[in-house]
């Protein structure tokens, strides 16, 4: 009698499928034409971010009030450490970082550029650093709305590092896998998925979750700078307020108002999915121009209504001499 050979195991997603094994590459997707729009948009957003780094160092060094106005917006593009001379440490990427890495989890992904290599290797860990690290960062960056005050400011910075892991501490004993994407994307367009979390646990539920409660804690943070300036507005005459001042403070509501786009994109994918199953590809087709709001809006927003980044005109006087 001869024994039967075992079935081969089942993969999940693409992997080790012939079909997307042999899968081309083309130029000339829809994918293809998404992942280039950044380039409009992007480096003049570097560009702004840059400007308005510098006066956050001229702000630190002049002892300006506005250090932990100008600290804010900086860190939630890059981050910023103080210590307590309100000296800058250290800068790493923190926005853009974030911009990076859901460049490289939805946009590249769903272009096809690694389809054919993630089809040909089997579920791994190397590709869970790519989803956990988008997740880290996304979670970091919900704190930063909050983050206007000098005193919060101080206390919050080592909280964005820990905060992040009570959500996705489950994905360090998952494996990462590619999945191919429906609705609009085309064959070999392919998402991420995991298998094998901790106590069985889905992101989506912490994602949801972080959302619902940062953006209304937001919502209601905002509101109440706003009545705030109505109640200044209305305590101070028209004299006794400079016309810069006011500006200053319309901007930080504008600023502050525009943080909330992320929350948005990111409730629209768990929403979707949770609602109806067919219309959560095209909530992922739109989520990364929802999180490039939050990257470009902010800065763009404060740099343009801010008074401090307006040229001031030197009036010329001219003194008349008889002789």
């Amino acid at each position: 009698m001869s024994i039967p050979s075992p079935s081969p195991t089942l993969l999940p997603g693409i992997h080790k499928n012939e079909s997307y094994i042999n899968f081309e590459f083309s130029f000339f997707t829809l994918p293809m034409i998404l992942l280039v729009i950044p380039i409009f948009y992007i480096p003049v957003t570097i560009i702004i971010i840059l400007r308005i780094f510098v006066k956050l160092l001229y702000a630190v060094k002049d002892k300006n009030v506005n250090v932990p106005l100008f600290t804010a917006i900086c860190i939630s593009q890059f981050m910023v450490s103080c210590d307590s001379r309100e000296n800058i440490q250290q800068i790493c990427f923190q926005c853009l970082l974030f911009f990076i890495c859901d460049f490289f989890f939805v946009r590249l992904m769903t272009s096809g550029v690694f389809t054919s290599w993630c089809a040909s290797v089997f579920p791994n860990r190397y590709l869970m650093i790519l989803y956990a690290t988008t997740y880290y960062v996304n979670y970091a960056n919900m704190l930063f709305p909050f983050l206007i005050n000098g005193t919060i400011l101080r206390v919050a910075l080592p909280i964005i590092f820990i905060y992040p892991l009570f959500n996705t501490f489950f994905l360090f004993t998952a494996d990462c896998y590619c999945v191919q994407a429906h609705g609009p994307f085309p064959f070999g367009s392919i998402i991420l998925g995991f298998q094998g979390s901790l106590f069985g646990l889905r992101n989506s539920n912490f994602l949801l979750f972080n959302n619902i409660f940062w953006m209304s804690s937001c919502l209601i943070n905002n509101s109440i700078i706003l009545v705030k300036l109505v109640q200044l507005k209305k305590s101070l005459s028209l004299h006794a307020r400079s016309q810069q001042s006011h500006k200053a403070e319309v901007s930080l509501t504008l600023t502050t108002f525009s943080m909330i786009f992320s929350y948005l994109s990111n409730s629209m994918v768990v929403i979707t999915a949770q609602m109806s199953g067919d219309w959560t590809y095209y909530a992922i087709l739109l989520r990364p121009f929802g999180n490039d709001l939050d990257t470009c809006v902010v800065p763009w927003v404060f740099y343009l209504t801010h008074p401090i980044f307006r040229r001031k005109n030197s009036a010329i006087r001219v003194v008349h001499q008889d002789v």
